[in-house]
């Protein structure tokens, strides 16, 4: 319940102190990309989870590098999978699939240290580039 009422707040926080670099929204899932001071928070609704208001986040500090990484697996037609670990407990899945056609990029993260998983909503190469603020 600790973790809970601590990862609301800190989402919290981040909405608050944090600028909105972009947002993409599927349906009731959504996924916005953060600034705080020199760290950058992808933050997003779980999938998984029943409830369609609970948000989790990870976050990372080269918005470039991870853009560039999630960019780049579009290049390859094939289904495949690419591996970050973004700090010391958490691991984030960028697994791609192509769905009618069209590569998609759902985004898996791991939080080693408080044992939680969570799903992004699958996004297009178009829907992220809008995210990270890139022209089309």
């Amino acid at each position: 319940m600790q973790m809970k009422i601590l990862l609301y707040f800190l989402l919290i926080s981040g909405a608050i102190f944090g600028q909105e670099i972009g947002s993409v929204k599927n349906g009731n899932y959504s996924v916005k990309l953060l600034k705080s001071d020199q760290l950058f928070s992808w933050v997003y609704s779980d999938v998984n989870s029943k409830l369609t208001n609970i948000e989790k986040s990870f976050n990372f500090p080269n918005k470039e590098t991870i853009y560039n990484i999630i960019i780049e697996g579009f290049e390859n037609n094939n289904n495949h999978q690419i591996i970050v670990q973004t700090d010391k407990d958490t691991v984030v899945k960028f697994e791609y699939r192509k769905i009618r056609g069209e590569m998609r990029l759902n985004i898996n993260q791991n939080n080693l240290h408080s044992k939680t998983k969570g799903m992004s909503t699958s996004l297009s190469r178009e829907q992220l580039m809008a995210l990270f603020g890139k022209q089309t």
